[in-house]
């Protein structure tokens, strides 16, 4: 009988400890690996780009790292950056179209002047290198992540002996 009410004191406490880390995993997540990330990955893309990663919550003491970087026409761009583009013809839309008639850039392309004002009706983009930048993020600050649950379940438990 003592060994089915010491069975029950510790399915009980698993449980409280299980929902202490689900009502916090999504701050933690915050501080350990969406700030930090936010700031790796700005040094790489736009401010704007970067503010387009953020956490969801996808279940029970699970969180997600989602990037969702559109452009004007809601173009995936944070899936060109992670994941990259093959090499591909790019078309002004013309104003009929909603666009402009002429591409325009400022600065190096091929053997052009950098700074210098461009202007065609269509390019050959050479394509994108994939960045991973979201897989890296996630693969270098889990550990952090871990070890902040760890810490943060130790502390609650020394609480609860009080």
């Amino acid at each position: 009988m003592s060994l089915d009410i010491a069975e029950q004191r510790l399915s009980s406490a698993k449980d409280r400890i299980r929902k202490y880390i689900d009502q916090n995993i999504l701050m933690w997540a915050t501080e350990e690996m969406l700030l930090p990330g936010q700031a790796d990955i700005a040094g790489s893309v736009s401010q704007r780009a970067s503010d387009g990663l953020s956490l969801e919550k996808s279940g029970f003491m699970k969180v997600e790292l989602v990037w969702d970087f559109r452009g004007e026409d809601n173009q995936p761009i944070h899936f060109y950056l992670e994941y990259g583009t093959k090499p591909h013809m790019i078309e002004a839309k013309g104003k009929m179209g909603g666009g402009a008639d002429w591409l325009h850039w400022k600065g190096p392309s091929g053997g052009f002047v950098i700074g210098k004002d461009h202007f065609a009706k269509m390019v050959r983009h050479p394509g994108t290198e994939p960045k991973m930048l979201v897989h890296g993020i996630r693969d270098e600050r889990l550990p952090a992540l871990e070890k902040r649950i760890s810490s943060e379940v130790q502390n609650h438990l020394e609480i609860d002996k009080t």
